[in-house]
């Protein structure tokens, strides 16, 4: 009997409060399966942020070669298979729960549960969970399967559950978050027949946290989510000729209580990954590509995958579906960027993989997108169109906060790294299916309730 498969995605968890010395949070289930499968610490994905992402994932190709990628959000090109394509003609079946917005580029296929499909913020602990759970018991998914659960509850805006909304489950509302996930996951967990099943955990992108405890500071600048969302019911509410005035007021109010924070966090004695994470907001112009915005955690467990595992070397989020393809001995399309991690979690010599990943475009006005990449010795990244610049060039030995740029003092490094990127850019790209005007602002619309912008 094939082998089935829960392939969960928590949106926006960042690697290391997952595991590692920085995760405060309550996680004994992450723990446990940790100890009870392979766990990749250097896991990337290839964007910062949802629709990229994934499509990266279920196709194992660079976001460039999609044809999702453009100067705006396009549609899956239909000459790009998907691994969902692979796993029908191998009898799968499909089963989800999935945010709305991703079933808008024609990415994810039809699933069996018509309820698959949810709005925005319902988390876990408001019915999310118990739905989950409820397809697993009772033999109710025909077999084999694959189960997509991808979980909106670390978000932006965050709201605690009201049981892990205490100090003892973590200093911010995301840690918190985090250790109630982690209470979930250990209810689910308790229904997987690992005998026949593999599970994977992994995140779309990473996310800043504008919160810092040191021996000196405490602050946070999480907002409140129950205003936030507040905020845009009414702000969606307003008429269409009025919202060009809207998103003027917006971003200059947004400006001014920025330059209140700047002049505050200059004046503390914090580093400078603790300082551009306390001043991040989701609708910067200016782009990067910090290991806080690519870095994820990727854990595998099931019966043919080593227990109590943890691989050191740098992987990539689209390498997922090809070492479960190798696992479970189904052969998928050669044509791809990703590559199958059997042989590192078979612990045999490997070489650190080279991590590709570019920023999102803004819906509402023209950013400044990056591109860079990750080798095991050097985080790369630089403007989109003009590589001279906005250039960072960061030592992951010696840095791995990526706090020194380093990029002026390395001209022959920089030409290194360029040269990998422009052969990787320069490989064969698909050609863009273009979504039409209404729908491309349908998938915008989508994005904006999730506070995109």
């Amino acid at each position: 009997m094939k082998e089935n498969i829960i392939f969960i995605i928590i949106d926006s968890m960042n690697a290391r409060k997952f595991f590692g010395n920085e995760n405060i949070s309550l996680t004994p289930n992450f723990d446990y399966l940790i100890k009870n499968g392979s766990y990749f610490e250097k896991a990337y994905s290839s964007a910062d942020s949802t629709l990229l992402a994934i499509t990266s994932i279920f196709t194992g190709k660079h976001p460039f070669k999609t044809g999702i990628r453009s100067d705006k959000f396009n549609k899956l090109s239909k000459d790009v298979p998907t691994f969902f394509d692979v796993l029908k003609k191998n009898s799968y079946n499909f089963y989800a729960f999935k945010p709305t917005v991703t079933k808008t580029i024609g990415l994810l296929p039809k699933f069996e549960n018509n309820d698959c499909d949810y709005y925005y913020h319902f988390d876990l602990h408001d019915g999310l969970g118990d739905k989950i759970i409820d397809l697993l018991e009772g033999n109710k998914m025909k077999q084999p399967w694959i189960y997509y659960i991808h979980l909106n509850d670390l978000h932006f805006p965050i709201s605690v559950a009201e049981n892990f909304n205490d100090e003892k489950f973590g200093f911010s509302n995301y840690e918190r978050q985090v250790s109630a996930i982690d209470y979930w996951i250990g209810k689910i967990i308790k229904k997987i027949d690992f005998e026949n099943t593999i599970l994977v955990i992994t995140s779309d992108h990473g996310v800043f946290i504008p919160a810092v405890r040191t021996k000196d500071h405490q602050i946070n600048f999480e907002v409140n989510a129950k205003k936030q969302m507040l905020t845009s019911t009414l702000t969606n509410k307003i008429p269409n000729f009025l919202k060009p005035f809207k998103s003027k007021m917006f971003y200059l109010m947004e400006d001014k209580q920025q330059n209140k924070l700047e002049k505050f966090v200059e004046k503390l004695n914090l580093k400078p990954h603790e300082k551009r994470g306390l001043l991040w907001r989701r609708g910067d112009l200016n782009k990067y590509l910090f290991d806080e915005n690519v870095h994820v955690p990727l854990l595998m467990v099931g019966n043919k995958i080593e227990k109590n595992k943890i691989v050191s070397k740098q992987v990539r989020t689209m390498d997922i579906f090809p070492t479960i393809f190798q696992i479970i001995n189904i052969q998928e399309n050669d044509d791809l960027d990703g590559e199958s991690l059997v042989p590192y979690i078979q612990g045999k010599e490997c070489e650190d993989k080279i991590a590709y990943f570019e920023s999102t475009p803004s819906l509402e006005k023209m950013a400044n997108e990056v591109i860079g990449l990750s080798t095991s010795k050097y985080k790369y990244f630089r403007d989109r169109i003009t590589p001279k610049k906005r250039v960072h060039l960061f030592d992951l030995q010696n840095d791995p906060y990526e706090d020194h740029n380093i990029a002026n003092e390395n001209p022959k490094i920089i030409e290194e790294m360029e040269n990998l990127l422009s052969t990787m850019r320069n490989e064969k790209t698909i050609k863009v299916d273009e979504y039409s005007e209404a729908e491309t602002k349908a998938i915008e619309e989508e994005l904006k309730k999730l506070g995109y912008d």
